[in-house]
């Protein structure tokens, strides 16, 4: 459950989420749909050192850190637009969806896209670190923060959730539950994106980057594909 230090430090791209999860004209009610999940890696780890060092209450002021996550947030949101459209903040990961007919095939343009983002990502980590008015043994760990992608093609249905609205199906769950696998245990700490084969197939991407698999007891065996975001677009493609 995120604090209300955290809250605090990423409304606005809270509000940024909820205005670009309108749906537009070419974004049906129920259909098809890339389904983007870009989670920050270390995210608890660094929340939990940043209470330890500082408490929950912050009564001393709102420790520099929370900002750099609100920041790094934006840098992803502003990666993913307006390709994708934010569905909503979830703590340390945005979801984020496209109507499938409009990516399809378009698979070099969408890990272009994709790479600028972690680019942006990282200038921002980079920068915020030597930017930080307040050192301590938990704040400098932003340097560590990283990101892993997850990126899906299937069936969704958009339901309205109070004043906004949400993606849901199997699907969905499907893409979340992805966050959750053993890719680290093959690459090692470096960030990656996932692509299912359902989203590299429709991308026009099935045989790039590195095959690989995982199994749930309830969804069976999903395959997909590995990419590092190290790697140039030109190899990624050529592997």
């Amino acid at each position: 459950m995120p604090s209300g230090a955290d809250r605090h430090c990423q409304r606005e791209a809270m509000e940024r989420a909820d205005r670009s999860s309108s749906p537009t004209e070419a974004d049906a009610p129920a259909g098809e749909r890339y389904l983007l999940l870009a989670d920050i890696s270390g995210y608890t780890g660094f929340m939990a050192g940043v209470e330890v060092a500082h408490g929950v209450d912050f009564s001393g002021g709102v420790p520099a850190a929370y900002s750099v996550l609100g920041a790094l947030l934006d840098a992803v949101i502003d990666g993913v637009e307006p390709d994708f459209a934010v569905v909503k903040l979830e703590g340390d990961a945005v979801f984020a969806a496209a109507p499938a007919s409009r990516l399809d095939g378009q698979g070099v343009l969408v890990l272009e896209k994709l790479r600028s983002m972690y680019r942006a990502f990282i200038d921002g980590r980079t920068r915020a670190i030597p930017a930080s008015d307040h050192m301590c043994t938990a704040c400098p760990a932003v340097a560590y923060l990283d990101l892993k992608v997850v990126l899906h093609r299937g069936f969704a249905v958009r339901q309205a959730v109070g004043s906004g609205s949400d993606l849901l199906g199997p699907a969905v769950t499907l893409a979340h539950r992805l966050l959750k696998n053993t890719i680290r245990s093959r690459i090692g700490t470096r960030p990656y994106l996932f692509m299912t084969d359902a989203a590299a197939t429709g991308l026009g991407l099935h045989e790039v980057g590195l095959a690989h698999s995982e199994e749930y007891a309830d969804a069976g065996r999903i395959q997909g594909r590995i990419l590092e975001f190290g790697e140039p677009v030109s190899e990624a493609i050529s592997t």
